[in-house]
């Protein structure tokens, strides 16, 4: 049987042994036996990949929710994704929202991993230039804006541990950013178009809520964690506005009441 210091070691000099170990691992015990690996073995194999594969941010991982396989409801005949998925909590980039979480993704087909991690860590570089696009549709000192990390892996987005900025957002198909802005809803026509040229002019997609608000709902709280975490949106119309790089077509949708 091959010894637990060997692999931990293989996995710190590289994390992408990882794949091989998981493959290898589902064929091979010691008695000759072959067997799946437990949930509980392959979440410490995923959550020691974590904290290889990031260990330059000098973070710690521990587990959250124990690991299982992703499941398709929908689909009665073949309810599996093939897809093993893993929610972890991040000391150093803490949630900003009661149901974010780091999520690692193990495509037991296709042999893949995916995570989201780098989101955290590029969230306030992410916010730097959503901003500089909304100075461009509100006055700065007017409104607040905050991302939400995406709560699986986007298919697309093997992000390494140094990917820069530019890179994380060429690749992200859409972004969710949520604003909300003292200012007359009666301006939001006119906003979005300005936003909607800025965003495809820079190529930035986006998935989120732009609440309009009076002075008094904006003061209710003392700062954007406060709101993010109280679970509230109070404000007078929300603007929910999509677009997905690369397409033409966006969407956006008016609520004039508040439903909370």
């Amino acid at each position: 049987m091959m010894d637990s210091r060997k692999i931990y070691r293989m996995l710190v000099a590289s994390p992408f042994l990882l794949l091989l170990l998981l493959i290898v691992y589902c064929f091979y015990t010691g008695r000759g036996q072959h067997r799946k690996p437990t949930h509980k073995e392959l979440d410490q194999a995923l959550l020691r990949y974590m904290q290889s594969k990031y260990a330059i941010y000098e973070d710690e991982f521990t587990i959250d929710q124990p690991g299982d396989v992703v499941w398709a409801s929908g689909d009665l005949f073949y309810p599996s994704t093939g897809k093993y998925e893993l929610e972890l909590e991040s000391k150093k980039y803490p949630k900003r929202r009661l149901k974010e979480k780091v999520v690692i993704r193990y495509n037991f087909e296709e042999n893949t991993l995916l995570d989201t991690y780098m989101s955290y860590v590029l969230r306030d570089q992410v916010e730097e230039k959503f901003r500089e696009i909304f100075d461009q549709v509100y006055e700065q000192d007017t409104y607040e804006l905050v991302m939400s990390a995406p709560v699986v892996p986007w298919n697309n987005c093997d992000f390494s541990a140094s990917i820069e900025i530019e890179e994380y957002l060429a690749k992200t198909i859409k972004n969710d950013i949520d604003v909300r802005v003292i200012r007359d809803s009666n301006y939001r026509d006119e906003d979005m178009k300005k936003l909607l040229r800025e965003l495809k002019k820079r190529g930035y997609g986006i998935d989120g809520g732009i609440y309009y608000v009076t002075r008094a709902q904006y003061d209710k709280y003392k700062g954007r964690d406060e709101w993010l975490k109280s679970g509230e949106h109070t404000y007078e119309e929300v603007v929910h506005v999509t677009w997905k790089k690369g397409e033409e077509d966006y969407g956006i949708y008016y609520w004039d009441t508040d439903p909370y």
